[in-house]
């Protein structure tokens, strides 16, 4: 339960917003050249997911100090 807390949602956010754009959409259209199909965006975003848990565990949040 500690690791949830630990965990920095909004990169979390940022992550998966960035994985996913580059997973489902930028690397298959323009790297690739293939189409976007139903199976590439789930698995995309299932990779984008545990990207973005594993980056949340790893960064820091900052932390509030009382003045």
């Amino acid at each position: 339960m500690e690791k949830l807390k630990a965990v920095n949602w909004k990169g979390v956010i940022y992550w998966f917003a960035v994985m996913s754009l580059m997973n489902v959409y930028i690397i298959p259209t323009f790297v690739n050249n293939q189409p976007i199909t139903t199976q590439r965006i789930v698995v995309g975003m299932g990779i984008s997911l545990v990207v973005a848990l594993g980056m949340g565990l790893l960064t820091i949040p900052k932390n509030k100090k009382n003045n």
